[in-house]
């Protein structure tokens, strides 16, 4: 199961998205910081923009450095 983002308003913890989970799982609920918050929805932003973008090219990575 993969991780959702979510916010609490008045009084009800509402989902970013839909989710497919059977009835009765059980959820962790952990208050994420403001800027944490801001962060990780910006980084969500940035994936979503990028995803898709390099097409049909090939694609490849150069050596890394040890």
């Amino acid at each position: 199961m993969a991780a959702v983002l979510a916010t609490y308003r008045s009084g009800k913890v509402e989902l970013s998205e839909p989710v497919g989970w059977p009835d009765g799982t059980q959820v962790e609920v952990v208050p994420i910081p403001p800027a944490a918050a801001s962060q990780a929805e910006s980084y969500r932003d940035f994936i979503l923009r990028l995803a898709g973008s390099f097409g049909d090219e090939p694609f490849e990575r150069p050596p890394q450095r040890t």
